[in-house]
């Protein structure tokens, strides 16, 4: 299977050789708002047998707040998504960088599908493998360094751990990144960094990644669908650079991305999904 998991490209190749044989691309300076290209977008939509709608929870579905336990989906939204997960030719997909149960619990929408902690926890597998002990010294070492900064936490995410600093002042945020280098150089090439929104994530190397996440997710599909995905961080580009031919999404202002289109918000989100559902219904 290629990057995109249509018939022509199934023919191709197949799991995630043939994703990772794709020529690299180029973050785009900007990517065009996607309203004001909804003609290209709309013909793909209305052409596709099957739509596979990937979805990240915190920044795209939601809006982000001061503190990932106060983000809530809007009822009006999720009854939207289950809207949409009961159309034949649509299945969703919620990819977040949370854990699987706190993703399922908070979203709650029926017939969706849910995919955690970076494409690490899904339903049916779980948590695939155990936690490397180097992961468990980190996090005790991350925890004592850092625990003590006002507006700084460690989130324990099992297989990951992430360090949260929105709510610290720039000083403390300078601070905080030098003790987080320190303990992370050490274990370059058997942990990678994930940088977000005020927020630092380390994983195994070999994890998984929203990218090849979708891809097996895509394989794992019995009828050739259309991908399309909307996310709004930088833990989202590897699944943009994955969708080369898919619809993609980038949730935020305009910067340099790897997707093909551009929302400015949740709320932009909203009607996009509500297009989704008129035009696939």
């Amino acid at each position: 299977m290629s990057r995109l998991f249509i018939a022509r490209n199934h023919r191709r190749g197949s799991g995630l050789a043939a994703w990772r044989r794709s020529p690299r691309r180029r973050a785009r300076r900007g990517s065009g708002h996607l309203f004001d290209r909804w003609a290209a977008v709309h013909s793909q939509l209305v052409a596709a047998a099957r739509v596979a709608l990937f979805l990240d929870f915190d920044g795209t579905l939601a809006p982000l707040a001061a503190h990932p336990d106060q983000v809530r989906l809007d009822r009006n939204l999720r009854k939207l998504m289950a809207r949409l997960a009961r159309i034949s030719r649509i299945t969703v997909c919620i990819i977040s960088g949370r854990r699987l149960a706190d993703l399922r619990r908070r979203a709650r929408v029926p017939g969706a599908n849910y995919v955690g902690v970076h494409g690490w926890e899904s339903e049916g597998a779980g948590q695939a493998r155990g936690i490397p002990q180097f992961m468990h010294r980190l996090k005790a070492r991350l925890g004592k360094v850092l625990g003590k900064m006002p507006g700084v936490w460690v989130e324990d995410k099992g297989i990951s751990c992430a360090v949260h600093h929105r709510a610290a002042t720039q000083s403390l945020v300078r601070r905080a990144r030098r003790a987080f280098r320190q303990a992370v150089d050490p274990l370059a090439g058997i942990v990678r960094v994930m940088k977000g929104k005020k927020i630092w994530e380390v994983m195994p190397a070999d994890s998984p990644g929203k990218g090849e996440a979708v891809v097996e997710f895509l394989a794992g599909m019995e009828i050739p669908a259309l991908a399309v995905y909307v996310g709004d961080d930088t833990t989202d580009e590897s699944a943009f650079a994955a969708l080369r031919q898919g619809i993609t999404v980038r949730v935020g202002p305009a910067r340099r991305t790897l997707a093909r289109f551009r929302l400015r918000d949740p709320r932009e989100v909203h009607v996009f999904l509500t297009r989704v559902a008129e035009e696939m219904s």
